[in-house]
C-alpha cells in the first residue's frame, strides 16, 4: 500500500493546496479501490443477468399468490428460485439458511423436493411454517366461518395494553384496541394450522393501518412529510382524521377479513401439489448442522447485506406488538443471534476467518465519515459469519451440488465492499468452483456517497453468485 501514493503538491500554487489536497485524495482513494477490486476479481466470471433483475428486487411480490401473505420486503420471486432448479437439474434436498418468508422452500415443495431452513428471526419462521403448511378442504371451511365470526364479534374490549412502549405514537388508539381485540380472539382457536393461519393474517396488515412504514434501515412515521423546504412533522391527530375513517373498528375489520379470503383464495386456488413440508429450524444459520444433518444438493438464499441494516429494528412493531418479544432484553438476545451486520448484532464473538483484502478496504475508511465506530468490526465479523456458513455448506453438499446466493454491494464513508467478489473468491478456498456471477442491476448509495463514488458505479451491484462443489 506504501507504494501508491495518496496526494501529491508538486507543481501546485499555494493557494489551490487545500482544495487540491481534497480532490487528489479522493482520487487516489478510487485508484486503491480499483487496485483491490482488479486483484480480487481476477480470474472470477462476471455474466450480465439483468433478465433476473425483476425476480431479485421483486416488486410483484404484492400481487404474487402466497407471497402476498405477509409483506416481506426482503424476498425474491418464487420464480427465481424455480428458474434454478430448472437449469441446474435439481432433484435433491434443497437448503435455505434465511428462510425469510419460505420462498425457496415453496419452491422446492412445487417440484416435490424435501428441504430445509433456518432463521432467527421468529416471525420469518412463523410465515415460512404457515405458507408451506398443507391445508385440507375442512380447514378452509372451518377458517372462513371462525373468521365470520371474528369479524362479526361486538365483544371490543377498549382498554387492553400492550408492552410495546411505542404503540400510543405508532396507532390511533381505536385502530390500536382494534387490533389488540382481534389478537386476543385469533389466540382463543383451538385449532393451532388456523389460528396460526389467521395470526400471518393479523400481522401482515399491521403496517397498512398503522402511524408507520418500513422505510431504509428501520420505521418512519407516515405523518412526516418532505417538502422542497426538508421534513415537517403533521399533528398525529390530524394526520390520523385525514388518513382513516370515522369508523375505524369497522375498517380495521375489514382490512382483516379481506386479507384473510385472501390467503384462502390463494391456498385453494394456487397451492398446488406440495403436500412435501419442509423442515424449519429456529436457529442460526451457521449452526444448521446440528439441526440436520442430510446431504445437499442445492442451497439457495439470499444473507442480509453487508450494509449495516438491523432487519429486527424494521419488523420491531410486529416483534412487539406479536408478543414475539415482550422486553428489550429480548429483542437484544434476538439482535445478537444474528448474521453480524450491524451494530447491534455484534456479540462479542472472535473473528476467526482473516481476509487481506478485507482489511486493506478497511484500512481505506475515513473514520470521521463512519455514522458508527463499530462498522470495522461489522465488516469484518459479517464475512467471517459467511466464511463460517459456506465452509458448512460445502462440507454437507454432495458431490456436483449447487449453492446460490443473491447478494448487494455496500459503501462505507465512500470506500466499496465489493460482497458478491469476496464471497466468491473465499468460496473458492473453502473448495467450491465458481460457476457464474450474475449482475442483476446497480444499487444506489447515499446521496452523500454517490458523486464521490461515480467512477466506481459499476461496483455497486446486485448480483447472483453460483457456487459448485
Amino acid at each position: 500500500m506504501d507504494s501508491l501514493q495518496l496526494w501529491t503538491y508538486q507543481n501546485i500554487e499555494v493557494d489551490d493546496i487545500v482544495n487540491y489536497r481534497i480532490i487528489e485524495k479522493n482520487k487516489s482513494k478510487i485508484d486503491v479501490q480499483k487496485t483491490i477490486f482488479n486483484k480480487i476479481e481476477h480470474n472470477l466470471n462476471f455474466e450480465n443477468g439483468t433478465h433476473l433483475s425483476n425476480l431479485v428486487h421483486f416488486q410483484l411480490a404484492p400481487k404474487t399468490p402466497i407471497q402476498r401473505w405477509y409483506p416481506y420486503r426482503e424476498g425474491f420471486s418464487i420464480n427465481l428460485v424455480n428458474s434454478f432448479l430448472k437449469e441446474l437439474n435439481i432433484t435433491g434436498n434443497v437448503f435455505d439458511p434465511f428462510v425469510g418468508s419460505g420462498t425457496t422452500l415453496l419452491s422446492a415443495r412445487n417440484y416435490n423436493l424435501n428441504s430445509f431452513g433456518t432463521d432467527v428471526n421468529p416471525i420469518s419462521i412463523l410465515i415460512a411454517e404457515v405458507s408451506n403448511e398443507v391445508y385440507f378442504t375442512k380447514e378452509i371451511i372451518d377458517t372462513k366461518e371462525i373468521l365470520n365470526e371474528i369479524i362479526n364479534s361486538n365483544n371490543q374490549q377498549s382498554n387492553i395494553k400492550t408492552n410495546f412502549q411505542l404503540a400510543d405514537k405508532a396507532f390511533n388508539t381505536e385502530i390500536l384496541q382494534t387490533l389488540l381485540n382481534l389478537k386476543i380472539q385469533i389466540n382463543q382457536i383451538q385449532n393451532i394450522k388456523i389460528q396460526r393461519l389467521l395470526f400471518v393474517a393479523w400481522l401482515s396488515i399491521i403496517e397498512q393501518v398503522s402511524n408507520v412504514k418500513k422505510e431504509g434501515n428501520g420505521i418512519k412515521y407516515k405523518n412526516r412529510k418532505r417538502t422542497s423546504s426538508g421534513y415537517i412533522n403533521i399533528d398525529k391527530v390530524v394526520w390520523e382524521n385525514e388518513t382513516f375513517p370515522k369508523d375505524k373498528i369497522n375498517y380495521v375489520k375489514t382490512i382483516y377479513k379481506n386479507k384473510v379470503e385472501l390467503i384462502l383464495n390463494d391456498i385453494e386456488n394456487h397451492y398446488g401439489a406440495i403436500e412435501n413440508k419442509p423442515q424449519i429450524f429456529n436457529t442460526n444459520c451457521i449452526n444448521f448442522n446440528e439441526k440436520f444433518q442430510d446431504n445437499l444438493q442445492f442451497t439457495f438464499f439470499s444473507p442480509p447485506y453487508c450494509n449495516s441494516f438491523d432487519y429486527f429494528e424494521i419488523h420491531k412493531v410486529e416483534l412487539w406488538l406479536g408478543d414475539f418479544v415482550t422486553t428489550h432484553d429480548e429483542l437484544k438476545k434476538l439482535r445478537i443471534k444474528g448474521f453480524r451486520s450491524n451494530s447491534n448484532s455484534l456479540n462479542g464473538k472472535k473473528i476467526e476467518y482473516k481476509n487481506d483484502y478485507i482489511e486493506e478496504l478497511i484500512g481505506l475508511f475515513d473514520e470521521q465519515k463512519l455514522w458508527h465506530k463499530q462498522i470495522p468490526n461489522v465488516v469484518r465479523g459479517y464475512f467471517d459469519d459467511m466464511y463460517q456458513l459456506l465452509k458448512n455448506i460445502y462440507l454437507q453438499t454432495e458431490k456436483n451440488g449447487f449453492v446460490g446466493i443473491v447478494v448487494g454491494n455496500s459503501a462505507y464513508s465512500e470506500i466499496i465492499i465489493p460482497t458478491d467478489a469476496i464471497i466468491a473468491d473465499f468460496a473458492k478456498e473453502i473448495g467450491f468452483s465458481l460457476e457464474k456471477i450474475y449482475v442483476t442491476r446497480h444499487l444506489t448509495t447515499s446521496s452523500q456517497q454517490k458523486t464521490a463514488l461515480s467512477k466506481l458505479n459499476n461496483y455497486l451491484r446486485e448480483s447472483i453468485i453460483i457456487l459448485k462443489k
